[in-house]
């Protein structure tokens, strides 16, 4: 059974439904993190700073928080059924502005893919919209003709009168290509970070309501 950990939604009443019996654990932040060690580093300048982000985007081993490091706000991630891992972390680019990266590959290794780069100004767009006792929220991009979407979806199935909602939860992402989609991977891991939307508000282009659609 996986352990999901729900952040708190954007004052919506379909996401509501998570709130109960979910415990969020977010990722320390640069700040936290100063203020528990007992060494008192010199200061780091923007550039030095981008060059370290740089390289743990490349290589971090994770420890609760999937392909982020220790340091970086988690805005979502999971272990995938073909075992590899995507996770969006809060990274700060080379202008010093924190912003969502995607991560994807495995545990300890290189990232296969990591979107956008440090020195880049491009940004994730994250999009959500309510379902009728439910919702969904996205975040994605584009390299060329081809779009990752990152996924956290509740789904009512109960609708009888009077009785519990009975939720689906499913997170994951899908590629698509063109107007086909050609890749799909839920996440089956025992701890799944959904999408944070108050950190993917914050660290993200907000498109509404903008979803992208793809087929079952």
């Amino acid at each position: 059974m996986k352990t999901v950990h729900w952040p708190v939604p954007v004052a919506t009443f379909a996401m509501s439904l998570l709130l109960a019996g979910c415990d969020q654990q977010p990722a320390a932040s640069a700040e936290e993190s100063a203020t528990q060690s007992t060494a008192s580093p010199a200061p780091l300048t923007t550039e030095k700073m981008s060059q370290q982000e740089g390289e743990a985007s490349k290589t971090a081993t994770p420890v609760g928080t999937g392909l982020c490091a220790a340091q970086e706000e988690v805005l979502f991630s999971c272990q995938l059924e073909n075992k590899k891992i995507a996770s969006i972390c809060g990274v700060k680019n080379k202008a010093g502005t924190t912003v969502a990266q995607y991560r994807y590959g495995q545990s300890g290794e290189t990232a296969e893919l990591s979107w956008p780069e440090a020195d880049s100004a491009d940004r994730l767009k994250f999009a959500s919209v309510p379902y009728s006792g439910g919702g969904e929220a996205q975040l994605y991009f584009r390299r060329g003709d081809t779009q990752y979407v990152v996924y956290s979806r509740v789904i009512r199935t109960n609708f009888a009168a009077g009785e519990p909602n009975d939720p689906s939860m499913e997170d994951g992402i899908f590629v698509r290509k063109g107007d086909r989609t050609i890749a799909r991977h839920s996440c089956a891991g025992p701890d799944v970070r959904p999408i944070d939307y108050e950190k993917a508000k914050l660290y993200a282009d907000n498109v509404g309501d903008d979803i992208v659609e793809s087929e079952h």
